[in-house]
C-alpha cells in the first residue's frame, strides 16, 4: 500500500510540474506581454509549424540573404520588436505604415503557417525586376493605389509614401529582396524601407501571432 501511494505521488508531482511548465508566462519582452493584437503561443511545450521546420531548400533560388543586401542604398534590417512596433502603430490608426508580406498567396494561408498581423499581401512577382521590365505600370499602379505614391504626369512624388516593413519566407528567402531592390530601382526612397531578414521563419520560431484563413 505505501509502494502504491509513493508511485501516485510522484506521478501527482510530475503532473504538477508539467502544468507549471506549459503554464509559464512567455512574454514579448520582460515588460511586454501584447502589443498591437500580437503575443506568444503560452504553451511552453509548442513547436515551430512544419511548414518551417525544412532546413535544406535548394539553392539557388533559396540561398542565405545578405544582411543587407541593398548596397549602396542604405535599407535597414529590422527585428521581431521593429515589427510589432509596425503592426502596433498601424493598429493604433497610423496609415503611414504598411507591413508587406512579398510571398505569393498560397504562403499566407493558415495550412502554410499564415502571416503577420496587419500584413497586406503584395506578391514579389508583381514587384520585381522582371514585372518592372514586362509592364511598368502595373507596378506604378501598386505605388499610386497602395504606397501613397503620387502620380504626377509621370513624374513619381514620394512625398507621402508609406514607410514599408517588407518580409518572405526567411533569410533563405529572396523574395523580399527582389521586391525591395525593385522599389528601389523605381525610385521608392531607402529611408522608407525596412528588410525583416528572419521573416515566417523567425517569427514562427518565436511563436509570434499569426493570421491566415
Amino acid at each position: 500500500m505505501k509502494l502504491k501511494t509513493l508511485v501516485v505521488s510522484a506521478a501527482s508531482v510530475a503532473l504538477l510540474a508539467s502544468t507549471m511548465a506549459i503554464s509559464a508566462p512567455v512574454g514579448i519582452t520582460p515588460t511586454m506581454m501584447e502589443s498591437g493584437g500580437i503575443s506568444r503561443n503560452q504553451d511552453n511545450s509548442a513547436t515551430i509549424h512544419p511548414a518551417f521546420t525544412k532546413t535544406s531548400r535548394k539553392c539557388p533560388p533559396f540561398c542565405i540573404q545578405p544582411t543587407a543586401p541593398f548596397a549602396p542604398a542604405k535599407v535597414a534590417t529590422v527585428t521581431e520588436l521593429d515589427m510589432i512596433q509596425a503592426a502596433s502603430d498601424i493598429a493604433a490608426g497610423n496609415s503611414s505604415v504598411m507591413i508587406v508580406d512579398a510571398r505569393t498567396p498560397v504562403w499566407t494561408t493558415a495550412k502554410r503557417g499564415g502571416t503577420i498581423p496587419h500584413a497586406v499581401n503584395i506578391p514579389f512577382n508583381k514587384l520585381n525586376q522582371k514585372a518592372l521590365d514586362k509592364d511598368p505600370m502595373a507596378v506604378v499602379d501598386i505605388l499610386t493605389n497602395t504606397f501613397g505614391v503620387v502620380d504626377m504626369d509621370g513624374v513619381l512624388d514620394y512625398s507621402n509614401a508609406k514607410t514599408l516593413y517588407l518580409f518572405c519566407n526567411g533569410s533563405w528567402c529572396g523574395q523580399s529582396p527582389a521586391a525591395i531592390k525593385a522599389l528601389l530601382k523605381i525610385g521608392y526612397p531607402s529611408s522608407k524601407l525596412n528588410y525583416y531578414r528572419g521573416g515566417m521563419n523567425a517569427w514562427q520560431s518565436l511563436g509570434l501571432t499569426t493570421v491566415g484563413k
